[in-house]
């Protein structure tokens, strides 16, 4: 098997040089490869030419040693011969064209020069040499040229550590990721309604009360209640002042800025726990163990002490974070008590504030103005804008990028996160084979294809967008691992998104250069994800015949498929698909992607259903939702069964609307069974029918007595799951009518209870 990666390799590195490129990510600005190539041997010194160099010559030196094999020394030059040698050179005078974080590599033969204007370019500079190194057998590197520089000054990862608390170890294993992949900005999220993770000597309470909850990971998160007073807290955790001023000046080694948020003024029941009387109501409703909406128990507005309280804190945090910004969130405030609250009305009137947007705004604006007092600045979700902007906010838009461009025509810097393509909680494969996420769906090819400013920008309003960063949100990472699951490969597209010039960037070429990145995840023990070599199974109606022509594919262009129509998994011996395969019975598909032998991730499944009703004609008495409609009426015989994800453009929706069908099988025919597939997602508002039934006419207009389905339970330790209802039956008929009735108002316990309920069908099969 090693010979047969270290062939693979090697075709690979021959195939990108006949492109015209290098296994880099994210790509250089400007590369042009020559004849030849540097050998690296026991010979080879790593010189530079500056003591700022120093430690980063020796770092780079054990790590290219321990990666060839060889025994690199590294060396102060002192204007002797760099033949052999790597040279570090700090450029005298500064190049414009580099910028702070540039740098220019030039590989010959004889040997290689790398530099910059700053430490920080001769850094990222490291890294190219080091992916280089990483993809050969031999320690050769190609001949070239490299003239490299980012796009955006911001480039960011955000790790919320509140609703599951990670250890330190893994914030240093990120740190070395973000080095690797040339990302400047870690977004620390410590504060949250489930726990807060930072030691603040004045308020000792905050990580004695507030850090810790009862554990509920027997629910689902947002089926948690809010725990009893005297439930055990027996999970959580909070970083000591000493290990977080160890982060940050590690992170400042690798030019890292480390951001905290502290949140205001709601996502603060972990505070509130802690000290109840900074809230409207004083009520303890404790550390929620999971989700909790809408968010009413938020920081009193009307009250000194709760001003006093953050600024307190904020002096504490200013003395561990020297990073310009400080995060102050500012986002999902329901503001149900601050209307009924005397102290936030009285501070209304006397602040003449026509309503509670506007004492939002008023928050905020007091809390900018003591940290712009202190040389810091602000940076908040783009709910900050609402009551009007902070004169110096810098607004980071999540819930799409409509608030990034209003700051950028006000002249705010933005940071864009949207959710449809920065949310790295969201699932990046099929959701039945992947783990338990929040929701959505944003792959790599999605991530990759992003374009940080916004068309709707002029060129001097772009000026203000600064980059973006990736979110991941903890309710569904318990623990590290799932954390670099759901980053990784993600952030290496989101690097050349932010770094590379927009006009280079290729998804073939991303693609290609994909296997190296894996490769170098594997060496260093990251638990990357390889949900990109899924299979997509697509199937449409056949031109001809009764049945279904299926295709199957990837993200990555070339990947091996091998399949199989017997429900079985697929193995390196199977059918390789190399056209669209015709159904005319029902079947299972499975397939998955292979690279010399080996399985690629893990193999997709879909069921085809070729029954009587197979594209006759529907009617509906109810129309589905606008949004989901999949193909109209006739996906509901088209023989193809939804997945869990609602978004698959196989599912029909009705709100608050049962789905009532009549199918017309064109003439009489003998029935035997009857079964449709429906969908459970609670937090997707989707639930299950209430009652299934189904009656038969020959006419259609008079049917027999409806005839109920048996609904198969509910897996509640499960959030997302397709459930079949279905009877065995004994008719003539030539109509079929079935009812699916709606759950009707979402319960108690649930965010949206009092409103209604989605109901979800994507087949009925009638045999």
């Amino acid at each position: 098997m090693k010979k047969d990666l270290k062939l693979l390799v090697v075709f690979l590195i021959i195939a990108l040089k006949t492109a015209a490129q290098l296994p880099l990510i994210p790509y250089p600005a400007h590369v042009s490869i020559k004849d030849g190539s540097f050998q690296f041997s026991n010979k080879t010194k790593l010189l530079y030419d500056s003591p700022l160099l120093a430690s980063m010559a020796d770092a780079s030196a054990i790590k290219w040693s321990a990666a060839s094999t060889l025994q690199i020394e590294s060396l102060e030059h002192r204007n002797g011969t760099i033949e052999q040698s790597v040279l570090l050179s700090l450029n005298q005078p500064f190049d414009d064209e580099l910028g702070m974080e540039g740098y220019q590599l030039d590989i010959l033969a004889s040997n290689v020069v790398l530099s910059a204007n700053t430490p920080a370019g001769i850094r990222y500079g490291l890294q190219t040499i080091g992916q280089l190194l990483d993809a050969t057998t031999d320690a050769k590197i190609s001949c070239a040229t490299i003239v490299d520089f980012p796009r955006f000054s911001y480039r960011g990862m955000h790790l919320d550590v509140s609703r599951h608390f990670m250890p330190v170890s893994l914030i240093y294993t990120l740190l070395d990721e973000l080095e690797q992949h040339k990302m400047n900005v870690f977004h620390w999220h410590l504060v949250d309604d489930q726990g807060w993770r930072i030691e603040i000597k004045k308020y000792p309470k905050l990580t004695e009360v507030g850090a810790w909850r009862e554990d509920r990971s027997d629910l689902h998160w947002n089926d948690r209640p809010l725990s009893k007073k005297d439930a055990l807290k027996n999970i959580g955790g909070f970083y000591t002042q000493d290990e977080i001023r160890a982060v940050v000046a590690y992170a400042s080694q690798k030019n890292i800025t480390v951001i905290p948020e502290i949140e205001m003024p709601a996502h603060v029941m972990s505070v509130l726990a802690a000290y109840p009387e900074l809230s409207c109501t004083g009520e303890n409703l404790g550390v929620p163990p999971g989700g909790v909406w809408p968010i009413t128990h938020i920081y009193c507005a009307g009250k000194e002490e709760t001003f006093l309280f953050l600024e307190n804190v904020l002096t504490e945090v200013i003395d561990l974070f020297p990073s310009r910004y400080i995060h102050i969130g500012g986002d999902e405030a329901d503001k149900t008590n601050w209307k009924k609250c005397a102290h936030c009305q009285k501070r209304m009137k006397d602040e003449d504030l026509k309503d509670e947007h506007e004492l939002q705004s008023y928050f905020i604006h007091r809390i900018e103005k003591y940290l712009n007092a202190r040389g810091r600045n602000i940076i908040g979700w783009d709910e900050i804008l609402e009551g009007g902007l902070a004169p110096n906010a810098t607004v980071m838009s999540w819930r799409g990028e409509e608030g990034g461009i209003a700051a950028a025509k006000m002249g705010h810097n933005v940071i864009m996160t949207p959710g449809s393509h920065c949310y790295f909680d969201h699932y990046q494969g099929d959701p039945s084979i992947e783990p338990l996420a929040i929701g959505g769906y944003t792959p790599l090819s999605k991530v990759y294809s992003y374009e940080p400013v916004p068309k709707e920008l002029t060129a001097e309003e772009s000026r203000f967008v600064l980059g973006a960063q990736a979110n991941h949100w903890t309710e569904y990472m318990p623990v590290g691992t799932h954390v670099e699951y759901m980053a990784f490969p993600r952030l290496a597209a989101l690097s050349e998104v932010l770094w590379s010039p927009k006009e280079s960037r290729d998804w073939d070429s991303f693609a290609r250069r994909l296997p190296f990145q894996f490769d170098r995840y594997a060496k260093r023990g990251i638990n990357a994800a390889k949900s990109t070599y899924q299979v997509q199974i697509k199937a449409v109606r056949a031109s001809k015949g009764k049945g279904l022509e299926v295709s199957l594919s990837t993200e990555i262009p070339g990947t091996e498929i091998r399949y199989t129509s017997d429900g079985t998994e697929p193995g390196a011996n199977d059918k390789i698909y190399n056209k669209a395969l015709f159904i005319n019975n029902t079947t299972t598909i499975k397939a998955a992607g292979f690279s010399n032998g080996k399985q690629l991730g893990a193999a997709t499944s879909r069921l085809f259903t070729i029954h009587k009703a197979f594209g006759k004609a529907l009617k509906l008495s109810n129309e589905p939702g606008e949004q989901y409609k999949a193909n109209g009426e006739a996906s509901l015989v088209d023989g193809v069964t939804g997945t869990v994800n609602h978004n698959d453009k196989n599912w029909l929706g009705f709100y608050g609307k049962d789905l009532e069908a009549i199918i017309d099988l064109g003439k009489t025919e003998t029935l035997h069974n009857v079964w449709i597939e429906t969908l459970h997602n609670s937090s997707a508002w989707i639930f299950a029918p209430g009652e299934v039934t189904v009656s038969f006419s020959e006419d259609g207009k008079k049917y027999s007595e409806a005839a109920p389905l048996n609904i198969a339970p509910c897996d509640q330790s499960r959030n997302r799951q397709t459930i079949a209802a279905q009877a065995s039956v004994n008719a003539e008929a030539r109509y079929v009518k079935v009812i699916a009735k709606n759950h009707g108002q979402l319960p108690e316990n649930h965010p949206g209870a009092g409103k209604d309920s989605w109901l979800f069908i994507s087949e009925i099969v009638v045999e």
